[in-house]
């Protein structure tokens, strides 16, 4: 040691490296690297955790369970309820824990302190096959019977939806579909159609025991060439003599018949009072008609307003009366146009 005191070169080169030591420990000393990032509310955050989407960093999270988190909402938002069968993004979503002394150096750590992760600050776009389930809508369909009268429906088969899977090539972007193209449907559940039974049978009047009721009317135009019209009409079948304007009177189904033409509003209007409400019309051949049925005057004794009796032009209604009933209370009086 005397000998290397003795020797001042070398002494001085000591106090040379001695006094850089002491500089460099005071250099340090004076400028101090943080290796912690500085919170939003001024706490030291020892270590973070980038979420990244590929080598993109989306935001940064101060632990890790927050981290997983957000990796979660990430792939939950953009994708939603959609099942990704095969696709892929542009940005591969993950997160990786970010130490400060080898990836981030700073004196305040105010480069990640206002960065914490709320949503992605990047674009992300997903690319693939999507497949999702479709409801096949039931078909209604209508079979016409002649058990049920026209008008009436009868459900013969309930139906049932069925199900197909639909494959369709996707760009989401953001979480927004951009772009959708079928490319394939399989059926998982045939659907079943529903049946409804329509009737077609029209209401003749006709009873079983051969005696006639009144029959509403529903048609609205052209009663005279309607199906309903004649179903009723062909109830009655006659073949014999029928009253015209030329012969006067007949001898008809139902006794002598005669033919007068007056105003029949009030007959109409008294018929209507006793809850008829049927259309007024007269036929192709000059005959009064209300509703389906010839108008006449008839005996009120035996065949009371709204009875339905054979004439030889077809049934009638006994909507009016005359002098004629009290000599022969079987007698019709047609009322026509002639």
């Amino acid at each position: 040691m005397r000998d290397i005191i003795n020797n001042k070169p070398i002494a001085y080169m000591l106090l040379f490296l001695l006094a850089l030591n002491v500089v460099i420990i005071g250099i340090a000393a004076v400028v101090r690297w943080d290796t912690y990032a500085l919170a939003p509310d001024g706490t030291h955050i020892e270590q973070a955790y980038a979420v990244k989407a590929g080598e993109e960093v989306l935001g940064y999270t101060p632990t890790r369970d927050e981290a997983e988190e957000a990796v979660k909402d990430i792939i939950n938002d953009y994708m939603g309820d959609m099942v990704l069968v095969d696709g892929k993004t542009n940005l591969d979503i993950q997160y990786e824990r970010l130490r400060f002394g080898k990836h981030l150096r700073t004196q305040n750590g105010r480069d990640i302190a206002d960065r914490t992760l709320k949503k992605p600050d990047g674009e992300i776009v997903i690319i693939g096959t999507v497949s999702e389930t479709e409801v096949i809508k039931k078909n209604t369909v209508t079979k016409e019977t002649d058990e049920l009268m026209k008008g009436e429906t009868e459900v013969q088969q309930e139906g049932e939806d069925g199900k197909r899977s639909v494959s369709s090539d996707v760009v989401i972007k953001n979480g927004e579909v951009t772009s959708k193209k079928t490319i394939g449907k399989k059926v998982i559940k045939e659907d079943k159609d529903k049946v409804v039974i329509v009737g077609t049978k029209l209401d003749d009047g006709l009873n079983e025991d051969g005696s006639y009721r009144f029959v509403p009317c529903t048609v609205e135009d052209d009663i005279e060439n309607s199906e309903e019209y004649k179903a009723v009409q062909g109830a009655f079948d006659y073949n014999g003599p029928v009253l015209t304007r030329g012969r006067g009177t007949v001898s008809g189904p139902s006794g002598k018949e005669t033919y007068y033409n007056l105003n029949m509003s009030g007959c109409i209007s008294i018929m209507n009072g006793k809850g008829f409400h049927e259309p007024y019309w007269v036929r192709s051949d000059g005959v009064k008609m209300y509703g389906y049925y010839v108008m006449c005057a008839a005996g009120l004794s035996i065949r009371p307003k709204g009875s339905i009796v054979e004439s030889s032009n077809g049934l009638a209604i006994v909507v009016d009366t005359g002098g004629f009933a009290s000599r022969n209370p079987r007698q019709l009086d047609i009322a026509v146009t002639w």
